[in-house]
């Protein structure tokens, strides 16, 4: 017999009551502040390692972001996993297993960050080499993503436990937790970087850090609390049916995740064809970008939870209702971002380069051509949340990969040899977007997403 979850007090939040909007923007906005603040210390990092290094130090960094991302994207997808198992059963009241789902994915999550820091450093140099790495930055590239790699036992932590407290509807602490150790980053950059003059290894190990010192905070949090997603020690094991549970649903949101990676990949070894300029000014442009999608990302997992609870406690209804209502709000929400971009993204890349005219043309002809699509990202980013948190992680993911990954692919591969104009990789974003969009569009209204059990 299941015993009752007891809720806290402004903490954990019951998704399957209230105002659908209302749920949706409380939830979704300290998810979005935090995405806003990563981003703001990450753009600041970027910055910091331009003015004080050197563009090619900015091009070293900015360019291994698509590695990291492929390797680590199938790990992270379980934290998805998770998520959506857990706030099934908090949702159905079901307190044993709430317990037992935050122990298995708290050691789902130690494994996953041995293995990754032992495959990442070891073949960090082979697969820079492969994506095409400049010379002049390949030995920092290297230094740089062996460091991160280094400390991935943190950043898997950090993303499981977060997501525990997501899945009970609680989104404030982990920004409290981020803004801390963002903070903590930033510091330690500007002393590793202006004073120890490490250069791209300071901004590593900074990094690196503050990821620990988050997830301290926020392990110690989960042991503190009474109530049933409480993290004891002693109890971390795996139960091999909420692993397979965490599975079913991790592994196909993971292998999404990597399609985005792949196609990025892909998309980044094509611009370091065009050097180093192009390198520095893409990635420039990158970290303003990432304001863009910051509010989509925190839409799709608000998406994710809300479904999860309101598929536990049975009410359907409200699921679709919460769809529709979230893609709404990421259009509005892209639009106005849109709109800000256009008038500031030429200063921001400017500061980023170090004033370089060839970077801050390549950072200002990817703006032009991928963001005024950013409203159309919408229905995949809320859409695929909304068909994860229901349960079928694999049509989302088989959707994505011939939508984001495959199509991009194709269009680069076979277009590139004729065209060879930055332009053209720029422009294999929005193309994807719409046509990945409008299929989610299709398999939202005639799909069999909803799935009735975890």
């Amino acid at each position: 017999m299941s015993e009752k979850v007891v809720k806290s007090a402004n903490a954990s939040m019951d998704l399957t009551e209230g105002a659908i909007w209302k749920q949706l923007l409380l939830f979704s906005l300290p998810i979005l502040l935090s995405n806003l603040f990563q981003q703001l210390y990450n753009t600041m990092d970027a910055a910091m390692v331009g003015a004080l290094v050197s563009s090619d130090a900015l091009a070293a960094v900015g360019s291994t972001g698509a590695l990291i991302n492929l390797i680590i994207c199938l790990f992270v997808g379980l934290s998805t996993g998770a998520t959506v198992v857990i706030s099934r059963f908090y949702g159905a009241k079901d307190s044993i297993n709430v317990e037992r789902s935050v122990h298995t994915s708290v050691a789902i999550s130690i494994l996953s960050g041995i293995f990754l820091t032992i495959v990442g450093i070891i073949l960090s140099p082979l697969m820079l080499t492969l994506m095409k790495t400049p010379p002049e930055v390949i030995d920092m590239s290297t230094l740089y993503l062996q460091i991160i790699f280094g400390g991935m036992i943190p950043q898997m932590l950090y993303n499981i436990l977060s997501g525990i407290l997501r899945a009970v509807g609680d989104s404030k602490r982990p920004l409290y937790y981020l803004v801390i150790g963002g903070v903590a980053n930033i510091i330690m950059n500007y002393i590793f970087i202006a004073f120890f003059h490490l250069g791209v290894a300071g901004a590593a190990l900074a990094t690196v850090a503050s990821q620990i010192i988050a997830v301290v905070l926020i392990a110690v949090q989960l042991m503190r609390t009474h109530e049933s997603f409480r993290l004891d020690l002693r109890k971390i094991k795996i139960n091999g049916g909420i692993l397979l549970s965490i599975v079913k649903i991790g592994v196909p949101a993971g292998i999404q995740s990597m399609m985005y990676s792949v196609s990025n990949l892909l998309i980044q070894s094509n611009i370091n064809v065009f050097g180093s300029n192009a390198m520095a000014g893409c990635a420039a442009y990158s970290k303003i970008d990432g304001f863009l999608y910051m509010p989509l990302n925190a839409f799709g997992l608000a998406a994710t939870t809300f479904t999860g609870q309101n598929m536990g406690a049975g009410k359907y209804d409200r699921v679709k209702k919460g769809a529709i209502t979230g893609v709404m709000m990421g259009v509005c929400t892209s639009i106005i971002g849109v709109i800000i971009v256009f008038f500031t993204a030429r200063y921001f890349v400017s500061i980023f380069t170090q004033g370089n005219a060839e970077a801050i043309e390549y950072g200002i002809s990817f703006m032009k051509i991928i963001a005024p699509f950013y409203w159309v990202f919408s229905a995949t980013e809320v859409l695929g949340g909304v068909i994860r948190g229901a349960g079928s992680a694999l049509s989302s993911t088989i959707i994505t990969a011939l939508n984001i990954c495959l199509l991009r692919v194709l269009m680069v591969s076979l277009l590139m040899p004729f065209v060879n104009d930055i332009r053209l990789v720029f422009l294999a974003y929005p193309v994807s977007w719409i046509v990945s969009s409008t299929t989610f569009l299709i398999y939202y209204k005639f799909g069999h997403w909803m799935k009735k059990t975890i």
